[in-house]
Parts: structure tokens; C-alpha cells; sequence
């Protein structure tokens, strides 16, 4: 006999947040007056620009700790996808509706355009979140009229990286391709399409511009877009999508531009991969980087 018991539905990784846009959704904390697990004030707002490609059930296990740690903090979540690291107006339009929530918050008295101290903690992983934060850099001091985005801390996740054939190779195929038939008819065309980025931003540089990513490692240290109270840089010396010379090199960079930074080197683990190999050691930079943040103001 048929049973007449529903059958049980199964809730999306992200169900805990409201998507705004196919690319940005947004948790928002009913939990005002619970503590943080932290001796600091918790940050007004989290900032999560994930990797290219990331999938849901990949990006809820973050989301649910930054939950666990900051229980009264708003969460705003911005993906990006492969097709924005090739056009630049997709990358520009993906961000346009974290920028005007960002703009509501602000309007509201929630956020505060110059904070005396910060209230918004970002986290980027990978090229894919340094592209979409540059974009949301450039794009509120656009539409703002010259204000930059607010004061806040930053942690790096394996980023930011400069071009190589051989690394940009590897993150369009392992994260833009299921392992399996897919990634093995797509190996071809992957390599196709890297060799003709290859000629688009090298021999042809003065018709195509700057490449994508070294606009990336630029912007993010320009001191008049990116105002940091301070930032670390988590990265792995077995990467193969993101070397780990470049996000070193970027790190000195930004310590010569005059921003406060922390490195720590994993030597085991891959590619966004370092919450999963010690995760204890992971949230304990996150939740340093915000104490010495709020306490340093």
C-alpha cells in the first residue's frame, strides 16, 4: 500500500540566506543580542567573495561558522563565475547588487561610511573573490562620488595570484569541470582557450589592456580604493592554482604600500583548502585579525 507520508525535502546548502541576485545573497542576523564566542565586538557585516565556481555546499560550511563565531553579524555573499574573469562588464554588473545593499546598510545609519573603527570583516578566496572585490572597490568609489568603500579588515584566502599559463590552466579545468568525461573532453578546449589569454594579454597587450589578474593584485593594494585597518594572507606552498611566490610577493607589496599584514603559510594543503587541513589554526586568524582590528582603533 502507497504510503501518504510526504516526502521529506531536502534544504538547499544555503538556505539559511536570501539570494538577492543569482551571484549575491544575504544572511541577516536575528540573533542581536547574543554575544559573540569572541572577546571582541562582532563585525556589523561579513563580506564573502568566493572562488570561482564554488559550489553551494562548499561555501555553507563557511557560512555556518562565521554563524557559529559571530552569531549577531549580517552575512553578504558574492559568487563569481568563470565567464567573468573573460569579460570585464559581467564582473562590473555581478557586484552591482552587493553595492547597493551595501549602500542601503549605509543609508539606514547600520553601516557607517567612515567607521571609527570597522565594522565589516571581508574575506576573499582565490582570483575569483580578489576580482569580484575589486570590482566592488572600483564600483562604490563610482557610485558614490569619490567615496571609497568603508575602513575594514580583510583575510586573503589563497589570492591574490598573477597570470600563468600553467595555474590558470588548472583552475578553469578542477573547478569549472566535474572530475570524470566532462574535465577529459574539456581538456582540449581549456588549453585552447588559456593559449589564445595567453596572446590576448602578452603579445597583444596594447590592444587588450592590463590582464585581469594583475588588475586584481594592483587595485587591491591602491591605499585610495582599499582602506585597511590591517589583512592577512592564507596561502599554501603546494597550491598549484595560486602560487604562493605571488601572494608572498603581494603581501610584501602591501607592506611596502603601508598596510598592516599577517602571512601564514600552510605547507599541506591545496587550493582553498587550508580551513579543511587545520581548521582550528584557520578560524584562529580569522577571529585574531578582528580582535587586533577593533582593539587597535
Amino acid at each position: 500500500m502507497a504510503s501518504n507520508q510526504p516526502l521529506a525535502v531536502t534544504p538547499k546548502p544555503l538556505s539559511m540566506m536570501t539570494e538577492l541576485s543569482p551571484l549575491v545573497s544575504i544572511y541577516e542576523s536575528k540573533n542581536a543580542a547574543v554575544p559573540p564566542s569572541t572577546s571582541a565586538p562582532a563585525p556589523r557585516l561579513i563580506l564573502m567573495a568566493s572562488w570561482m565556481d564554488a559550489q553551494d555546499v562548499h561555501i555553507a560550511k563557511y557560512i555556518t561558522q562565521y554563524q557559529a563565531i559571530y552569531p549577531t553579524s549580517s552575512i553578504l555573499l558574492v559568487k563569481f563565475f568563470m565567464k567573468e574573469i573573460l569579460f570585464v562588464s559581467m564582473a562590473q554588473k555581478a557586484v552591482q547588487t552587493a553595492i547597493s545593499y551595501l549602500r542601503s546598510q549605509i543609508d539606514a545609519g547600520t553601516l557607517s561610511a567612515s567607521p571609527t573603527q570597522p565594522e565589516i570583516l571581508v574575506h576573499l578566496f582565490s582570483n575569483g573573490g580578489a576580482i569580484s572585490m575589486r570590482e566592488i572597490y572600483l564600483s562604490f568609489k563610482q557610485t558614490t562620488g569619490g567615496q571609497p568603500f568603508p575602513s575594514h579588515t580583510a583575510v586573503f584566502d589563497s589570492c591574490p595570484g598573477v597570470y600563468s599559463s600553467k595555474n590558470v590552466y588548472n583552475a578553469f579545468l578542477l573547478y569549472g569541470f566535474p572530475q570524470g568525461l566532462k574535465r577529459m573532453i574539456a581538456r582540449p578546449f581549456v588549453a585552447m582557450l588559456v593559449l589564445t589569454l595567453w596572446v590576448f594579454f602578452r603579445p597583444l597587450r596594447f590592444l587588450a589592456g592590463e590582464d585581469p589578474l594583475a588588475k586584481s593584485a594592483r587595485i587591491l593594494n591602491d591605499r585610495r580604493l582599499v582602506r585597511q585597518t590591517n589583512r592577512a594572507y592564507v596561502y599554501g606552498t603546494v597550491d598549484t592554482m595560486v602560487d604562493c611566490r605571488h601572494v608572498d610577493a603581494h603581501a610584501k607589496a602591501a607592506v611596502a604600500k603601508g598596510y598592516d599584514v599577517r602571512r601564514e603559510v600552510y605547507e599541506r594543503s591545496p587550493h582553498v583548502s587550508h580551513m579543511r587541513t587545520d581548521t582550528e589554526r584557520y578560524w584562529k586568524i580569522f577571529t585574531e585579525i578582528w580582535e587586533k582590528a577593533v582593539s587597535t582603533v
